[in-house]
């Protein structure tokens, strides 16, 4: 029989409802032993039965959800351990008399007295160290976490003296006997060591802060909130001198925010919830401090009491700069969490700065600046379908915002938005707005690189190919041509005296060869650059190669006109020899598969472009099926920029071609 696996959850589910029987038990006793609520109140029961269920409460989720994450299961321990010292006194309070000595009472006045000691020196400063990924910081935080063992063993000790104990309240002694001053060496140790561990803790969350990205810092402003909402409560119930057992209810918000934050943390804009809390914090700390100062410094003036005059005229100085200090407070704070969106002269400033430096740090600088500025948790660039760079881990929710150059959509910037919100601010998008446009002209000029370098690799290649090509003509064909020549001249040396006719024969043998290979040098030349374009110009040798085809091989005639609107201008060599190889392979595509009797050449240049017509009279409507000749020509037009339209129309067949002139010279 195999055993029973159990899983993570199952083990934090154990320990959530020995949580909730610890905090049951505590109800129970407490009304079995008759005290009443204020002297249950004063033996911390209420306060330590409330932490430790809001400590199991947070703590359960998260070692359910995420039992990998150890701040859960520190939590469920921490709220263990609070809810024991609370079940104990009120099972020492409902059970056992003053000055029992049983054993078993004992053990549970030693767990009463020490258990809520632990969470305070163990269990709270390891969270913060370990909040909110489980993990340390590093290796050297290990040290942190032996020296927040030795306190919690040091605060422990001092929780069983017998004057300080829990236990010592309803009379019952717990373990170990000894006496107080036995163990006041310990308490200088764990000042030390608690003020040691707790500054650690929070050093630990600051620099995690400064090191994390946009998730982790919205997970520390949770636990940031709790402290402030924690903070401030126990500021103004001293201030008002209000006290009542009911502020340990603003404690338990502490490790229900953790528990937020971990599961949550996107749950509301914490960005804002924090600016407007620390905004409105910090205006009543000033209104109160402002209010009270002006009146005593009024009446030590005016009169040396203080008075309504000196009331009223405090009020209204207070009123006429509250409003001032609100919008300056506000400025500064969202400065602070929201970035540069309310100041667009500094956010188009520092993304133009890292536009400007685009070679060195790309588009993905670009977007790191838009998110740093803007505090985004994500940002991307998506053209043609593509994704041109990225920044951050995207959220669920994202907006899109066009990119336009010169009229034309170039891409779209693509930004994630903060957790909580679920539209931009109107500030954001018009600071998005705004850089867009400087953005666009990052994308389009990286296209155009991007093109060029394409461009430039594949004249690379084309070089390399043809020079292959020449090598492989030159080594195939003249080389083996002029070896034969030098080995027919050397036998036709030697026989010359001997046998003369056989050395006229080798050397008209001799005469063949070079004559051959003089034919596949000039192929090779004709195949670089037609000579005749060098000699006759374009419209010249256009014209020669037409008086050739004027007769076809089947005897029928061909008559070929090449006309310009004008007299041509000083073509690209790129641009003139790819419209000689157009124009005769047209011609020679009329000769071989059309009736026509006529055609016709026309050139038409500006200052942009120049345009290539070839048409006859073949007649016929028939598609034209691409070919090597067909395909030929669009390849030779593609490489150039230009446009190719070829086929055929009701009096003929018509290749127009258009190519650009830049670089004309």
């Amino acid at each position: 029989m195999s055993g029973v696996r159990v899983t993570g959850p199952a083990i934090a589910a154990g320990l959530f409802a020995l949580a909730v029987a610890e905090v049951a038990t505590t109800a129970v006793a407490g009304v079995v032993s008759g005290l009443s609520l204020a002297a249950l109140v004063d033996g911390f029961a209420v306060s330590s039965a409330t932490l430790g269920l809001a400590l199991a409460v947070a703590g359960w989720p998260i070692a359910w959800h995420r039992p990998g994450n150890v701040v859960g299961w520190l939590l469920l321990a921490g709220g263990i351990c609070y809810a024991l010292s609370a079940a104990g006194y009120a099972l020492l309070a409902a059970g056992a008399a003053p000055g029992e000595h049983g054993a078993g009472w004992r053990v549970v006045a030693t767990l009463t007295n020490v258990g809520w000691t632990w969470v305070i020196s163990l269990v709270l400063p390891v969270v913060l160290l370990v909040f909110p990924d489980g993990r340390l910081l590093g290796r050297g935080w290990r040290w942190v976490v032996l020296a927040a063992v030795a306190d919690a063993v040091a605060f422990a000790a001092t929780a069983v003296a017998p004057a300080d104990t829990l236990s010592g309240k309803l009379g019952v002694r717990g373990y170990p006997a000894a006496a107080s001053s036995d163990l006041t060496v310990f308490a200088g140790v764990t000042s030390v060591l608690g003020f040691g561990v707790y500054g650690a803790a929070v050093l630990s969350l600051v620099l995690r802060y400064r090191r994390g990205d946009e998730r982790v810092r919205r997970q520390l402003l949770w636990l940031l909130l709790a402290a402030l909402v924690m903070v401030t409560t126990f500021v103004v119930s001293d201030v008002l001198r209000v006290e009542g057992w009911w502020s340990i209810f603003v404690v338990a918000l502490v490790p229900i925010a953790i528990s937020v934050a971990v599961l949550r943390h996107q749950l509301l804009d914490i960005r804002l919830v924090i600016s407007r809390s620390v905004l409105y914090l910090l205006l009543t700390t000033a209104v109160v401090a402002g209010y009270a100062l002006l009146v005593t410094g009024l009446d030590a003036v005016v009169r040396r009491e203080v008075g309504l005059g000196s009331s009223v005229l405090a009020t209204l100085v207070v009123a006429a700069g509250f409003n001032p200090v609100r919008v300056w407070l506000q400025h500064r704070l969202d400065r602070v969490f929201y970035g540069a969106r309310h100041d667009p002269v500094r956010a188009i400033a520092e993304i133009g700065e890292r536009i400007g430096a685009i070679d060195a740090t790309g588009l993905d600088g670009v977007l790191e600046a838009v998110c740093r500025v803007l505090r985004l948790p994500s940002a991307a660039i998506v053209a043609q379908h593509r994704e041109l760079a990225t920044y951050g881990a995207p959220p669920p929710l994202r907006r899109s915002v066009p990119l336009q150059q010169g009229g034309e959509h170039v891409g779209e910037l693509i930004v994630g938005l903060r957790p909580g919100e679920a539209r931009l601010d109107p500030a954001d998008e018009r600071i998005l707005a705004l850089v867009s446009t400087s953005i666009a002209v990052a994308v389009h000029a990286t296209a155009l690189a991007e093109a060029l370098g394409r461009t430039r690799e594949a004249l690379v290649t084309a070089r390399e190919e043809e020079r292959r090509r020449l090598r492989r003509d030159l080594h195939d064909g003249l080389g083996p041509a002029l070896t034969g020549v030098v080995l027919q001249a050397d036998t036709a040396r030697r026989i010359a005296l001997t046998d003369p006719q056989r050395a006229a024969e080798v050397m008209a043998q001799l005469r063949v060869q070079t004559t051959a290979a003089i034919d596949d040098i000039r192929r090779l030349v004709n195949e670089l650059r037609p000579p005749a374009l060098d000699g006759l110009g374009l419209l010249g040798a256009l014209r020669e190669h037409a008086e050739v085809l004027s007769q076809r091989t089947d005897g029928s005639p061909l008559r070929v006109t090449v006309a310009a609107t004008g007299p041509l201008p000083d073509l690209p060599a790129a641009v003139e020899v790819a419209a000689y190889r157009i124009a005769t392979e047209a011609l020679n595509n009329i000769t071989r598969h059309s009736t026509a009797t006529t055609a016709t050449i026309r050139l038409d240049t500006d200052n942009a472009t120049m345009t290539l017509e070839i048409s006859d009279n073949g007649g016929g409507s028939r598609p034209w099926q691409p070919g090597v000749g067909l395909t030929s020509m669009r390849e030779r037009v593609a490489e150039l920029g230009g446009h190719c339209c070829a086929g055929a129309g009701a009096s003929g067949g018509q290749v127009r071609v258009t190519l650009p002139l830049q670089g004309r010279r």
